[in-house]
């Protein structure tokens, strides 16, 4: 059904389209504030920078690494499919190769793999390199982007300012000479124009090197890092204080509800919806699946359950007992458990297993699609629902799913007609993934975009006109003044 696609994307917090979601609403808010309080040009100028801005963020990255998988990785004849983590985890690369070679009508895949190994530090500088320059030239185009507006803004305003003033001087021309009008100009007063704002310096935020190895590898944490480039670079670039301050509250906000507010309500909303009998840690198409329907029935999925679960617990235990004492022995014993969770995992005979049909479903597991990018961008693409031995599997992320796959039948236990419960669960999650988009929506589409107005009235005296036009009508007054005297 489309409604449980919809929900597993728009609630899959390792997925851009929430983040693309939220933006547009946000974007569309501004605009519309924009143009109440500031008119065409303003609006104009929200618009460009909104839209232009989003069009860049989202598809920059993709559009720069795919650029650099098609020059750099074929110059080295590396492919760029092959996840370089799959490298360093030495357990899961030799099952991953022997997975492979079975393969036989995809020599193709064992053949990738084995060339990134043969070739661990030139794949190492490829996937550093691609990283590092999609990041940047996506900022660098930003920046660029940033300039162009501002430029095209600033030529709008001395537009109309030199258009209002022509007239005013025919007008000046035609009746200033009159004595009944000179006698009801008023008296000449100094200019009661705003204080020049100075330009605004930002000492940049905090270092984020800690996190860099988890934004290389997480595409919406790698959005993140671009994300706050960008607002460090709008507020560099603001061209009064109160477009400073505003941008403040503005990025901010956005970066709160992109990148932080979304998966803890949905785990709050979770939470609660646990204690009403209901878990709904899985996604809707899991939820609403007929093997986890027939699974739970027939008792199957606690098999299946404990299957992983002793594997898993064995990995943990061996990581423990690894981290207290890092010895050749432990971890020797860290690498046979890891080896045979893996095992287990790639097995042709367990691609029934509950579990991992889940993880599958909810592209934990990635699986080999055939077809070109537009056929997978338009979901024409052939799933030949074969896991994909190029990719990089968390031990932490099957731990997930197997939980939650256990707490649904611990649930699902309590209750006579297994089907309608999990309907329910299923309608749950379908409300909790509307619930978390429409409070982010509703604060990023109207509360921020109010707030800022209102921010923006209290600093003006009361007026909510664009603050950079009255700037720049400002300057060009005084030039005006300077070249009638």
């Amino acid at each position: 059904m489309l409604i449980n696609k919809l929900t597993t994307a728009f609630g899959d917090h390792s997925s851009l389209l929430p983040l693309f979601a939220k933006d547009v609403v946000n974007s569309a808010g501004m605009t519309a504030f924009s143009y109440d309080a500031g008119g065409k040009i303003e609006a104009k100028d929200r618009c460009l920078d909104e839209f232009g801005t989003m069009a860049l963020w989202m598809g920059g990255l993709p559009f720069f690494k795919w650029i650099y998988n098609n020059t750099a990785y074929k110059l080295a004849k590396i492919n760029p499919d092959v996840d370089y983590r799959l490298l360093k985890d030495t357990a899961q690369l030799s099952v991953a190769q022997k997975y492979a070679q079975s393969l036989t009508d995809r020599a193709d895949i064992a053949q990738s793999i084995a060339k990134a190994v043969s070739n661990t530090t030139k794949t190492k500088a490829l996937f550093l390199g691609k990283f590092a320059s999609a990041t940047a030239l996506t900022l660098a185009s930003f920046f660029t982007l940033v300039k162009v507006k501002q430029h095209y803004t600033k030529k709008e305003i001395e537009k109309q300012f030199w258009a209002k003033k022509s007239a005013q001087m025919q007008y000046m021309n035609s009746f200033a000479q009159s004595p009944a009008f000179k006698a009801f100009l008023p008296e000449n007063n100094a200019d009661k124009a705003p204080i020049n704002n100075k330009n605004v310096s930002f000492k940049g935020l905090g270092s984020m090197a800690a996190k860099l190895k988890d934004v290389m590898f997480d595409p919406v944490q790698n959005l993140f890092l671009v994300d706050v480039g960008i607002s460090g670079e709008r507020l560099v670039n603001s061209r009064t204080k109160t477009e400073f301050a505003e941008t403040a509250i503005k990025e901010g906000s956005l970066l709160f509800f992109l990148y932080i507010a979304g998966r803890y309500v949905q785990q709050g909303i979770e939470k609660v919806s646990e204690k009403l009998g209901k878990p709904i840690g899985l996604h809707a198409e899991v939820l609403s699946s007929d093997y986890m329907n027939n699974a739970i029935k027939s008792g199957k999925v606690n098999s299946d359950v404990n299957a992983l679960k002793t594997l898993i617990d064995s990995v943990n235990n061996a990581q423990k007992t690894f981290n207290a004492n890092k010895s050749q022995a432990n971890k020797t014993a860290l690498e046979e458990s890891k080896k045979a969770l893996f095992e287990f995992i790639y097995n042709e005979k367990n691609q029934d297993n509950t579990v991992i049909k889940a993880a599958k479903q909810s592209k934990i597991i990635k699986t080999i699609v055939d077809g070109s990018w537009s056929d997978k961008l338009f979901n024409r693409a052939k799933n030949t629902n074969l896991i994909d031995p190029m990719q990089f599997i968390k031990v932490g992320d099957i731990e997930d799913v197997t939980n939650n796959v256990s707490k649904l039948a611990k649930f699902a236990a309590k209750h006579d007609n297994i089907t309608d419960f999990l309907k329910k669960c299923r309608n749950m999650k379908i409300a909790s993934v509307a619930a978390n988009m429409g409070i982010s929506c509703l604060c990023l589409g109207l509360i921020v975009p109010y707030a800022m107005m209102k921010y923006r009235e209290a600093h003006q005296n009361g007026k909510k006109e664009f603050h950079v036009q009255s700037e720049i009508e400002r300057q060009l007054e005084q030039s005006f003044k300077g070249r009638v005297a």
